[in-house]
C-alpha cells in the first residue's frame, strides 16, 4: 500500500511538470528556450537531490536519535525508581573501599555537565571491592527476584540498542541474579563461591553507578527539583553520615 502511494505521487508530480512545460510551449511557441531551461533544470537536479537528501536525512536522523534517547531515559528513570536505588542502598554499605569512591560522588549540589562525565569515568576505572555476607546476598537475591518482571520488561525494549552502558548493566544484574538462584543455599556456600559472587556484585555496582550518574546528569539538566531529591538520597552520603 505504501509503495503504491509513492508511485501515485511520483506519477502525479511528473504529470504536473509535463503539463507546465506543455503550457509554456502553447503560450510562447518557443521550444528552444523551453528545451534550454529544461536541460538547465535537469542539470541542477542531482545537486538538489543531494542537498535535500543530506540535509533532510540528517535532520530526520537527529530527530529519530533524540526520540530513541528520550525513550531510553524513560527506561532509566523507571529502573532507578523501581529497583535501581534499592540496589544501590543494598550494595554501597558493603563496599570495602566506599570512602575512596564516595570522595568522587559527594557534594553534587554544584556539579556541572562535565562533572558527571568525569565521575562516571572515575567509577569505570575504580577497583570496587565488595564484602557481602551470605545473608546480604540472600537479601539481594530476594530483591532481584521480586523485581525480575521489571527487568524483563525493560530488557525487552528495542530502544536499549542505543544505550550500551544500560544494556551492560542489565546483563550484569541478570548474571548476578542467575548466579544467586543457581547456588541454592547461599548460607551453606564455601568461601570460594562467596568470593566469586562478590566479584559479580562488584561488576553490578560499577555498572549501576555509571548509569546512575548518567541519570543524574539528565535530571540536573531537565528537572532540577528531582535532581535535588536524588542528591539528598545519595547512598554514599547516607553511609558517610553513619
Amino acid at each position: 500500500m505504501k509503495n503504491q502511494s509513492t508511485k501515485t505521487i511520483v506519477i502525479l508530480l511528473a504529470a504536473i511538470s509535463t503539463a507546465f512545460y506543455a503550457l509554456q510551449l502553447i503560450l510562447f511557441h518557443d521550444w528552444k528556450d523551453t528545451a534550454f531551461y529544461m536541460l538547465q533544470d535537469w542539470a541542477f537536479l542531482p545537486i538538489q537531490i543531494a542537498l535535500v537528501t543530506v540535509i533532510v536525512g540528517r535532520i530526520m536522523n537527529e530527530r529519530e536519535k533524540q526520540a530513541r534517547l528520550d525513550k531510553t531515559r524513560i527506561l532509566t528513570s523507571t529502573f532507578f525508581s523501581d529497583m535501581g536505588t534499592s540496589l544501590l542502598d543494598a550494595l554501597v554499605p558493603h563496599m570495602k573501599n566506599r570512602e575512596e569512591t564516595a570522595s568522587h560522588l559527594l557534594s553534587m549540589d554544584q556539579w556541572k555537565g562535565a562533572d558527571f562525565e568525569a565521575a562516571a569515568e572515575t567509577v569505570r576505572n575504580t577497583s570496587i571491592q565488595m564484602d557481602l555476607s551470605a545473608q546480604d546476598m540472600i537479601n539481594i537475591r530476594d530483591l532481584l527476584n521480586e523485581k525480575r518482571m521489571t527487568l524483563l520488561v525493560i530488557a525487552s525494549n528495542p530502544s536499549l540498542l542505543e544505550h550500551e552502558d544500560f544494556t551492560d548493566m542489565l546483563w550484569a544484574i541478570f548474571h548476578l541474579n542467575d548466579e544467586l538462584v543457581y547456588r541454592g543455599q547461599i548460607d551453606e556456600l564455601p568461601q570460594t563461591d562467596l568470593i566469586h559472587l562478590n566479584v559479580d556484585a562488584e561488576r553490578v555496582l560499577r555498572e549501576i553507578l555509571v548509569n546512575w550518574l548518567c541519570h543524574l546528569k539528565f535530571l540536573h539538566q531537565e528537572y532540577p527539583y528531582l535532581y535535588q531529591l536524588e542528591v539528598h538520597r545519595n547512598p554514599f552520603q547516607a553511609v558517610q553520615a553513619q
